[in-house]
């Protein structure tokens, strides 16, 4: 998770770094692909973590995250595996997903759903 603060984003001229690690892998040399690799290298330096109560992750992995920080947390994160839409998911995570998602929505219907 990342909260930006857009003033030091323009002072660290973070978009010119993104753009020049872009160019730098061009032919794909130096990471296969994604956007994470050149986050990690035009933020090196420019970082403060977030206390771990504001984002709770491994739902996508970790059967026992204590539910009174899930239910404090500001973000709740479905990394690793068992992504929720998927019929592997961990059934006591399901619903934190399943009220905020319509079910009715096309490209929904081509997700393995449980």
């Amino acid at each position: 998770m990342n909260v930006f603060d857009l003033v030091a984003w323009r002072k660290a001229n973070v978009t010119a770094r993104y753009h020049y690690w872009q160019e730098q892998n061009a032919d794909g040399t130096l990471w296969k692909l994604g956007t994470l690799p050149p986050a990690l290298l035009c933020f090196y330096g420019l970082t403060e973590p977030l206390d771990r109560r504001w984002h709770v992750l491994g739902l996508g992995y970790d059967l026992n995250i204590d539910n009174r920080l899930i239910e404090s947390a500001a973000v709740i994160h479905f990394n690793g595996n068992m992504k929720p839409w998927l019929k592997v998911a961990i059934g006591r995570y399901k619903p934190l997903w399943d009220k905020y998602i319509n079910q009715s929505l096309p490209h929904l219907q081509d997700c393995v759903l449980s």
